[in-house]
């Protein structure tokens, strides 16, 4: 074998290495987030009533959560795109090491939903959970007009940046360079 197609190789191992480790972490995220989110709506929808005097520790740790979720999923949307940009170089790794033999593709997602769409999804719907906090179980109309007035103003800002993350393309076309950054 020639020392390139050694080099390649190597190369090869090192992008499937990188690859797992980029979904592992997604994979962990996407099991912590919803799972400390639901415990957390647990806690909140089981006591009797939460009083009027709350209102203003839940709209704050409601958005808190809210951005933390947001925060998670804009850098959770640029691992996605290192993965893709890894799964680019392995395919041309593979194109190059492997000419001539007849190797199948990997497959589509089932109905064009794959591991992009389900964290997208997954995110954005607890984004959403967190904010909705507020207006289930405190009395957000006792509470003051500014603190009202910053929980909307917050909270739309929020689901504004968390549907721009949701719908853009974030996936690296075959022949697209990226570099990338840590």
């Amino acid at each position: 074998m020639s020392g390139d197609v050694l080099l390649a190789e190597h190369v090869y191992r090192e992008t499937c290495s990188n690859i797992r480790a980029t979904d592992d972490i997604s994979f962990k995220l996407m099991g912590i987030v919803p799972l400390l989110s639901g415990a957390s709506f647990l806690t909140f929808f089981l006591k009797e009533k939460v009083p009027v005097e709350a209102g203003p520790v839940i709209v704050m740790l409601s958005l808190f959560a809210a951005l933390v979720t947001l925060g998670l999923f804009r850098w959770e949307l640029r691992n996605i795109q290192t993965c893709s940009w890894l799964k680019r170089r392995a395919e041309a790794l593979e194109n190059y090491v492997v000419t001539e033999a007849r190797v199948p593709k990997q497959p589509k997602p089932p109905r064009g939903i794959g591991k992009t769409e389900a964290e997208k999804w997954i995110y954005s719907v607890t984004v959403v959970a967190w904010l909705s906090i507020p207006l289930m179980v405190s009395q957000l109309g006792a509470q003051p007009s500014w603190l009202i007035s910053v929980y909307i103003v917050f909270a739309i800002l929020i689901v504004v940046f968390t549907v721009l993350s949701a719908l853009g393309d974030i996936r690296v076309r075959p022949g697209a360079q990226i570099v990338v950054c840590r």
